[in-house]
């Protein structure tokens, strides 16, 4: 078995026909493995009811574990004629092909070919007897349909010889005009060379992976710089290729790897040795204390890179009329909300994507909150926009200013008060608003909002301070209201109130929406918001992905209980096995098949 970790080894009648003959199905621990002969299929499978078999090279590139693995024999018709046949380690099974570069209509268009097809395929489309391009040299060659021999395009054609390319295997790119038709022509003609098909999401990416040439996490990074919207997320994701996280999590396996060989050494030769488990225990377990402690606090980073990756929420709530449209309007540059100055024109939430702080931010503009409406419609939409104010990163709320100046000190003091009432009713229960009563007419919220404000939301990052209060409509309070220092004494009046009720400093911004005075201070107070929800303290690499987070927490409860259970040592480094095997799967150095068609299917065809 060990001679069969090299990609080609030789097979000697003499011993082979007599060991496959008897051999209808054997188990054993070694990294997976398959041997191709005519005659002879040994597939190596983790599991033997799997109808797909998985193919040594995808598993060797992995840095298996040690695993249990099946040898099933299909076939023992082996003849004493067979003296040293060679048998290969298979290559992939199959050529591909794809489009590279976005559909539609652009000067240059790449079709990438990959695969022990993909230079013979380049040879059928091109005039016979043409010389095999110099690899890594841009050639310019006559493209024709392998079976018309028609004309298809004037290309520059570009050859990677495989182990050093993109996939570890032999590519082909052809950049072809980007006419629409050009590229369909090319893509039909390439369908009718045999060997050859069509590549399915990532597929390119997914055999890099497979032959070595990127890990899982540079994989995912890969699809995160793709998507990229931002330069925020174009840094991180950089970031994360260059090997930063790779570098932690490899430390933490190396560091557990001697842990369990530690223990290993002392199940085998402690007693003979004389050495007490105490020995060994206690710097193991202070090692896998630090391990334990690294990993939680890698974990309470507020959630900052899913954040960037997947892009920031920023929700407008307050009563009707009070200029939230106007406001989403005016960060959106755009009439995207209906304006009326009718109370309750926004039923439902309406949704704009724009970029803040360096980040993508989806805004929402809700409903406006009261407790008068008979509206079954508008009380279903006053649910979503409690529901958006609680699941929002961070949460404007505004109010009119000038209605605000008319109230007394008095009244003031019970709207803000009336703004954290509870409601009689939960989100999740009925949709229909049982408010009660209120003494302040249609400011009344429909919510225990000091709750939404002041819950410790630490799954979803959000911080007490990610709360933004704006009053609105400044232009229209009269002058004669405007007594030496009003505004600053109401600003500080609500700042002081809400530091009451939500235990942090509340910022407060009197904005026009016609004018657009105050506007800029608060785009500025805005992206400042944005960039400290995702900001870190330190260079630290961030977790970008829900399947990482869910891998590290699970990791941490595996550690927890190999330190806070007292078992018999052979049982204990089953846990740190356990962690090692977790830590493994979010850079694929263990077996992961099962997680790779998830990590490729958001990829595009052709990458």
């Amino acid at each position: 078995v060990k001679d069969a970790m090299n990609r080609k080894i030789s097979l000697k009648a003499s011993w082979g026909a007599a060991f496959l003959a008897s051999l209808s199905s054997f188990v054993l621990y070694a990294d997976a493995f398959s041997l191709v002969n005519p005659g002879i299929s040994l597939t190596a499978r983790r599991d033997f009811t799997k109808k797909s078999c998985r193919p040594f090279h995808r598993y060797r590139n992995l840095n298996c574990l040690r695993r249990p693995c099946s040898i099933a024999l299909s076939s023992c018709a082996v003849s004493d004629e067979v003296d040293s046949k060679e048998v290969y380690f298979p290559k992939t099974a199959n050529t591909i092909y794809a489009l590279s570069t976005p559909v539609g209509v652009g000067g240059i268009a790449v079709i990438r070919i990959s695969g022990e097809d993909a230079l013979p395929a380049l040879q059928e489309m091109s005039k016979p007897g043409s010389k095999t391009p110099t690899p890594r040299y841009a050639t310019l060659r006559s493209l024709y349909d392998p079976e018309s021999r028609e004309l298809l395009d004037k290309s520059l054609i570009l050859f990677f010889p495989g182990p050093n390319s993109f996939t570890g295997e032999d590519v082909v790119e052809l950049h072809v005009h980007g006419g629409v038709a050009i590229v369909n022509s090319v893509l039909d003609a390439l369908s009718k060379i045999e060997g050859l098909r069509l590549a399915q999401r990532g597929e390119y990416t997914r055999r890099a992976l497979m032959n070595g040439r990127m890990d899982l996490l540079e994989a995912e990074a890969l699809s995160d710089l793709i998507n990229a919207e931002t330069k925020g997320q174009q840094k991180q994701a950089l970031e994360q290729m260059s090997g930063g996280a790779k570098k932690l999590y490899e430390a933490w396996r190396t560091d557990l790897l001697k842990a369990v060989a530690h223990i290993d050494a002392y199940i085998d030769y402690g007693e003979s040795d004389g050495i007490e488990e105490d020995e060994v225990m206690i710097p193991v377990r202070a090692d896998v204390g630090r391990i334990y402690d690294e990993v939680n606090t890698h974990l309470a980073d507020g959630r900052r890179g899913e954040a960037i990756r997947t892009g920031l929420r920023c929700t407008l709530v307050g009563p009707p009329n009070a200029g939230k449209s106007s406001l989403l309007n005016v960060l959106a540059a755009r009439p995207a909300a209906i304006v009326s100055s009718i109370p309750g024109t926004t039923r439902d939430i309406v949704q704009v994507r724009l970029e803040l702080g360096g980040l993508p931010v989806m805004v929402d503009d809700t409903a406006g909150l009261r407790v008068d409406s008979s509206d079954e419609i508008e009380r279903e939409g006053m649910r979503r926009s409690a529901m958006s104010f609680k699941q929002a990163d961070i949460r404007i709320l505004v109010l009119d200013g000038n209605q605000m100046m008319a109230e007394d000190s008095v009244s003031l003091l019970q709207l803000l008060n009336e703004m954290y009432k509870e409601f009689k009713t939960e989100l999740e229960g009925d949709s229909k608003f049982d408010v009660g009563k209120t003494t302040v007419g249609n400011w009344g919220w429909s919510r225990k909002a000091k709750e939404l404000i002041e819950e410790e939301e630490e799954e979803e990052g959000v911080g007490e301070g990610k709360l933004l209060v704006v009053l609105n409509k400044v232009d229209l309070i009269k002058k004669a209201e405007r007594k030496d220092g009003w505004r600053q004494e109401l600003t500080e009046e609500i700042m002081s109130r809400l530091h009451k009720l939500t235990g942090s400093e509340i910022e407060v911004h009197w904005i026009s929406c016609t004018t657009r005075e105050g506007i800029d201070e608060f785009i500025d107070a805005l992206n400042s918001k944005v960039e400290e929800t995702t900001m870190s303290e330190d260079e630290a690499p961030l977790i970008t992905r829900a399947r990482h987070r869910e891998l590290l927490s699970s990791c941490a409860e595996t550690l927890e209980r190999f330190l806070e259970t007292q078992v018999p040592v052979g049982f204990a480094v089953e846990d740190l096995t356990e962690a090692l095997d977790l830590i493994g799967q979010i850079t694929g150095e263990v077996n992961v098949e099962e997680v790779l068609d998830v990590v490729f299917r958001d990829f595009c065809i052709g990458k």
